[in-house]
Order: structure tokens, then C-alpha cells, then sequence
């Protein structure tokens, strides 16, 4: 599992890894613990296999520093943007009529998301829906 508080990335690799791929604003710090501990939130539950904090998978750890990245460009942009339970959509005009949203599930579901992170972590993580998923052709 992935440490909310022991860094999983260091500034240098952060800086490597930004550099290389011209990637601004630099994440300092702050926005990598920040967005390791969002990974962390998103995806612990869901890993493939274990390691120690010593031996993070490299993709783990790009998506860690994209998403602080993410965080160092607009801080607070990931955090959740809204609680499920206050959430509705209007339905009706006339008379304003609201109805609570439904059909969002899981732990992450009010989550912002990146493909950028999604993409590096998809063979690390299993589906945050279960069971068996598949493309249908209409």
C-alpha cells in the first residue's frame, strides 16, 4: 500500500521526470505528498499486488508526480468536488423540481480523475466496478 505520509517520490525524481517530458510548473514538496496521498486514496484499495514503501512501482510513482503536478498547477484540484448524498439535477421547470443524482458508487466516485493517471496505473489497479466488464456494439 502506498504511505499517506512517508514520501513514495523524491524531489529529484519529480524534477527528472518533469524536466524530461517539459512538463511546468515544477511540483514542490507539498504538491507531491499531496498528490501521493491522493493516489493513495484512490487506488490502495484496488492494487494488483503489495510492496513495500521502499520499492514503489515506477508507474505508481509517475502517477504520483502527475497528479502533483496536477496539484501544483491549481491547488486543491484534487479534491473531491462534491458530496453524493447534496448532489441533484433539476428535472422540471415549471414547478422547480429537483432529484438526487444516482449511479455514483465507490469510495472514489466524486473523485476528479486524469487519464494521464489512469492510463499509467491501469495494469496496476483492478476495476473500481468489479466483476467482469465489457464493450457492447450497437
Amino acid at each position: 500500500m502506498l504511505s499517506y505520509t512517508v514520501p513514495a517520490v523524491t524531489q529529484a525524481e519529480a524534477t527528472d521526470y518533469t524536466s524530461a517530458a517539459g512538463v511546468t510548473p515544477q511540483p514542490g514538496p507539498a504538491d507531491l505528498i499531496r498528490g501521493q496521498r491522493y493516489i493513495a486514496a484512490r487506488f490502495n484499495s484496488r492494487w494488483l499486488s503489495q510492496w513495500e514503501d521502499d520499492v514503489v512501482p515506477e508507474a505508481v510513482k509517475h502517477a504520483i508526480i502527475e497528479a502533483a503536478v496536477i496539484e501544483a498547477r491549481t491547488p486543491g484540484a484534487l479534491s473531491p468536488v462534491s458530496t453524493p448524498a447534496t448532489d441533484k439535477v433539476l428535472v422540471g421547470a415549471g414547478r422547480l423540481t429537483w432529484e438526487r443524482v444516482r449511479g455514483a458508487s465507490g469510495p472514489d466516485a466524486y473523485m476528479p480523475r486524469s487519464a494521464i493517471i489512469d492510463g499509467l496505473l491501469a495494469g496496476l489497479v483492478r476495476s473500481a466496478m468489479g466483476g467482469v466488464s465489457f464493450l457492447m456494439r450497437a
